[in-house]
Parts: C-alpha cells; structure tokens; sequence
C-alpha cells in the first residue's frame, strides 16, 4: 500500500505512550479484497490493540485512505495470518467521534496538542503559566524547562502546545519534537553508518530555535548516547535557544543517568504534574464531552470523576467510550447507561489489588508471597518482585508511594523495578513472552 507510512506516522500521532509506539511500529499494513488488514506480531499485541485503540487505528486508516474501508486485526504467524473476524455491517456508519491527533507535522509535533484544549486546573496551573511564559515573553527565559508527571497527566500535551503556539506566533521558527528513544537510535545509527557529522547538524544551534525531548527517564544506561546529549544541551542553551524536557520523574531520582546530565536537567525550571483533582476531572470530562457536541448530565458527570481518578487519559477514553457508544447504540446519555458501559473496567480495577497481584505472581513463580516481599536480593525473588511491582503499576489505581509501602521498598526502588521490567520486556525475547503469557493469564481470570 503506498499509505502505510502515512498511516503509522497518523496512528503513533494518536498514541503517545511509548509501549504502545513499541506495538504500532511492529504491525504490518496490507490491503486484501478490498479491506485493509493490521497484522500484529503476536496475539498479545493483537488483542491489546484491537481492545484499547481499535477505534483510532480504524479512524486513521479510512482518514489517510479517505474510504470508510472495513478494517480487520490478525495475528501474524510466518507468511499466513489469523484474522480476527470481522462483524457484518450493511454500510458504513457514520457517528460522532472524539477527534483524533492530526499526524504530525515535519516538527514532530501533534497539531491537537494545543494550550486551548489543555485544561487547566490546580494540579498543572503552575506548568500551565510557565509554558506559556516561554512562548509570551523572553523564549530563554525558563531554560532548560523540565516537565515530570506519572503516565497520562499531560506532560507530553503542554510540551506540544508550546511548540505548537510558537510555530503560529512566529513564522519560521525552527522546532525539532523527538523521543528519548528516538534521539537514541537515531544516535546509534549515526555512529554505525559514518555519518555522524548530519547527525550532529540536525541538533546544532543554527538549524534549532527550540528542542523538545520527551521520556529522558529513558537515557538510562546509555552513557554514549548521555554524553552526545550533554553536548547537544550545552550548545543549545549557550546559543539561547529553548530547550524544553520531559520524564517519568524528576532529574533528582533518576540514578542511572549521568550526575552532570541530570545536572543539566535540573539547571532551569523543573515542574511537576500532579493527578487531577475533583474540580479539575470535572473540568476535563466536561471540556471533552463538550467537544465532541454532547453535553453530559451532572450525576454523569460525577459519576466518570468518582470512577476515574489517577489518569487525564482515562478519563478522556470513559468519556469516549459513553459518547461514542451513545450515539452508536442511539440512546440518550444517561446514568445508567455510564455505569452500564463503564461497569466492566471498574469491576475489574476493584477486582485487581496491590494483593490480589501479590499472590497471582507468587502463585505462578512457585514462591511465598511473603518471601517476594521480604528484603531478598536473590535472582529468583528479585524478578518476580520486580514483574509484580509491573503488574501493580499496570492494573491499579495505586500510587507509586502505596505500591512501595506493600513491597516494604523505597520510591526510587519502585522506579527502578518498574524500569527495568519496561526495558527487558523491550530488549529480551524470553521475557517478553512470559510477561505477555501473565498479563494474558491475569486478564482472563478477572474477566
């Protein structure tokens, strides 16, 4: 198909989350008897996909080709497929959908990421006035500017949106968006290839006005690739030009990335976003539904706030879900109707505890869960503990502080399990596979 670039490049626009980037960049896109089929690696990936974002893959698809083609999900074994089969429809149907994130522009930044669609409350206010503050007044003024959050709580968004406003208030500006990975391969690939030179010049003073880097959490152990940074940082900041990060946490905790680098992180203004409030969720339930023309009744409104509590983006998907299905199924929103599509994902998230996990891991690793919590730094206690910790961050509302207190381990402790499970689930095959095999064995048993 000669869209399949176009159509990734849309897709991975929608879905900033870099596990879920992993998954988009492995599909296979092809076209047959006239349907479009998303091949997955392995079912795992199928099935996660096809779950959580098969409605913006879909939109994607019929976007960049402009036909509402039905599009199938498989499971890619050597050169034959398992599709999944497809539900019969008449013809297409037409309904209205959240809007989704425009691809990307040659800056790399997501058009839809904007301050007018990012909503402000206590917990980003102040990240809210700095961000705007670079794109208002002096552009060096905050600098190095570094933004901290948990997953989900819109650190990526406002990043977006400073670029985003820059490039319409001052025609011409330079702006380069990457990812910590990104920045890594494409480092990698430099040094392997000899051209290490047109790397160099994409990252320098005279081609730049304003850098963003997202996920730095992600540099860890990288020390060649942490000492081109460092360069790179130092020749933007000492020329004025804006530079603008983000991570999983603050430069302070992150260990494993070099002292002066951090050094580097931490030298301008380091800000941390918060989980939203009450006032805030309702804020955002309102601001999302509205967008999508439906105006939401008060009690369901309350009811998404006190169901939805720790992420922006699942609040954002609980109230796409009722939208969508709203005008799918033609039946007006109401309360009942929330809890009715809501019922199953909260049922489940009372079902899966910090315990529940604890004694599911224990039970398939054939140890105590009283030894996994122990003080054991033993290889065979370490690893379940470490994919348990996972688990726990994957399946819960929990934060990360109440996590640590059931494995009796500190914050930073937490942090580097749940690094290093992310990483060897990347890099080794072997893991990969039992992790998949245990998220899969975990769902069916709390289906």
């Amino acid at each position: 198909m000669d869209h399949v670039e176009t159509i990734k490049e849309s897709i991975l626009a929608t879905i900033p989350g870099a596990s879920e980037r992993v998954l988009i960049e492995q599909l296979d896109i092809t076209e047959e008897n006239g349907a479009v089929v998303i091949s997955c690696p392995n079912a795992f990936s199928q099935k996660y996909l096809s779950r959580q974002y098969k409605d913006h893959i879909v939109s994607c698809v019929r976007r960049a080709l402009q036909n509402p083609v039905e599009v199938h999900f498989c499971v890619r074994t050597g050169k034959k497929t398992r599709e999944e089969k497809p539900k019969t429809e008449t013809s297409p149907v037409q309904m209205t959908l959240p809007s989704l994130s425009s691809p990307p522009t040659a800056s790399g930044l997501n058009g839809n990421f904007t301050f007018e669609e990012f909503v402000v409350g206590r917990c980003n206010a102040f990240a809210y006035e700095a961000a705007m503050a670079v794109t208002q007044e002096d552009i060096s003024r905050y600098n190095p500017l570094y933004f901290y959050s948990d997953v989900g709580l819109g650190k990526s968004h406002i990043a977006h949106a400073i670029g985003n406003r820059l490039v319409a208030s001052q025609p011409g500006v330079s702006v380069r968006y990457t990812t910590a990975r990104d920045f890594s391969q494409d480092f990698v690939h430099s040094v392997r290839n000899n051209c290490h030179e047109s790397f160099k010049k994409t990252y320098q003073p005279s081609s730049l006005d304003i850098f963003f880097i997202d996920d730095v959490h992600l540099f860890k152990n990288k020390e060649k690739t942490q000492m081109e940074l460092c360069h790179v940082l130092d020749d933007l900041i000492s020329a004025g030009k804006q530079v603008v990060l983000s991570g999983f946490r603050p430069p302070s905790s992150m260990s494993q990335i070099d002292k002066g680098l951090r050094s580097r992180f931490s030298s301008g203004l380091v800000i941390d976003l918060k989980r939203p409030d009450r006032q805030t969720r309702d804020k955002i339930i309102r601001h999302k539904a509205q967008k999508n023309g439906i105006i939401l009744p008060d009690e369901v409104v309350d009811f998404i706030s006190d169901s939805v509590l720790n992420s922006i983006r699942e609040l954002e998907s609980a109230v796409m879900t009722i939208t969508a299905m709203s005008s799918l199924m033609k039946r007006q929103v109401t309360l009942d109707l929330a809890r009715e599509l809501l019922e199953g994902t909260l049922e489940k998230q009372q079902r899966i505890t910090i315990e529940f996990i604890q004694n599911f891991v224990a039970k398939n690793f054939c140890i105590h869960k009283d030894t996994m919590i122990s003080p054991s730094r033993k290889k065979e206690i370490v690893y379940p503990r470490q994919v348990a910790i996972f688990l726990c961050r994957r399946y819960t509302r929990e934060p990360l502080q109440t996590i640590g207190n059931a494995f009796s381990r500190k914050h930073s402790s937490i942090i580097h399990s749940l690094e290093t499970i992310e990483t060897m689930y990347k890099q080794n095959l072997k893991v990969k596979r039992e992790l998949d095999f245990l998220i899969e064995k975990l769902e069916a048993e709390t289906a």
